[in-house]
């Protein structure tokens, strides 16, 4: 697994589990752990701007393996969104694992009503696969395939 990921604008770095508790929140209150249900064998990444390796603009994770798949989250603190650094960070984790990774396939969930994630998504190479119900929430399923 790698230790970090660079793009074009971002380097994604992976941390432990207690340096969860050391990233700023949003502006929402909510804490920058992006997954929804049920978590398993989580790999955090925190993502930060290339020209400043100190400030973290938001993490990433991929959870639940099963063989050949993850699934994957999120999450992009408000001062950092709406300047495609949700896409790129989706784009780089999910290449790494459908190349190097060992995986065929990357989902997700997301709110119907977050447009914007939707597109980063989609952007990112994600397409819609379905619905899910998670704890009486509504999810739309997005998937990609190498």
């Amino acid at each position: 697994m790698a230790e970090e990921l660079t793009g074009e604008r971002l380097i994604l770095r992976r941390r432990g589990p207690l340096e969860l508790f050391l990233l700023p929140r949003d502006i929402e209150g909510e804490s920058l752990d992006p997954h929804v249900g049920p978590v398993n064998n989580p790999v955090y990444y925190t993502i930060y701007p290339l020209s400043n390796t100190t400030v973290a603009m938001g993490d990433c994770i991929i959870y639940n393996p099963q063989p050949g798949e993850v699934e994957f989250g999120i999450r992009i603190i408000a001062g950092f969104r709406d300047a495609g650094y949700g896409t790129e960070a989706t784009k780089i984790l999910s290449d790494y694992y459908l190349t190097t990774g060992g995986c065929s396939r990357v989902h997700l969930k997301v709110l119907p009503h977050n447009g914007r994630a939707v597109r980063a998504y989609e952007k990112a190479g994600f397409k819609p696969c379905g619905k899910i119900v998670v704890d009486g929430l509504e999810f739309i399923k997005m998937e990609k395939v190498r």
